[in-house]
């Protein structure tokens, strides 16, 4: 029954046929694209073949795949190797505990002067203070 039923498909399957589009101008100018040829009363302008490109095969579609994996893991070594993978790059710029203390105790210091003298500092003050803080914290 399969059998049949797979030959008689077959045989009313016919091959997959090309078409053709027509570029056709009517009067007063208006452009159609048909697929039957341009009417007498239009002049066919251009006409070309308009079959799709076949689907990749099996073998076509796993080349792809791998090249595309191939080049995702070239990647991802390149990367590593320049350091920009992203991987270390927490723990490369982790600061230093004596860092760290050096600049908490470059805030304070300014917290407490700003606090004894009220805000009541001048610009080149506070500048000299919010650089003293940034060397310390970079």
């Amino acid at each position: 029954m399969r059998i049949g039923l797979a030959c008689l498909l077959l045989a009313f399957a016919g091959t997959a046929q090309g078409q053709s589009v027509h570029k056709c101008v009517g009067k007063g100018g208006a452009v159609s694209y048909q697929s039957e040829p341009c009417a007498p009363a239009q002049k066919a302008v251009k006409s070309w073949d308009a079959t799709p490109a076949p689907p990749p095969s099996n073998d076509e579609l796993w080349r792809r795949h791998y090249r595309r994996k191939q080049g995702e893991a070239d990647s991802r070594y390149l990367s590593r190797l320049a350091g920009t993978d992203g991987s270390r790059a927490s723990a490369a710029y982790a600061p230093s505990p004596a860092a760290t203390d050096a600049c908490a105790a470059a805030k304070a210091r300014r917290e407490a002067i700003l606090r004894q003298h009220n805000d009541d500092v001048g610009y080149d003050a506070r500048r000299a203070l919010n650089d003293s803080v940034y060397d310390a914290c970079k």
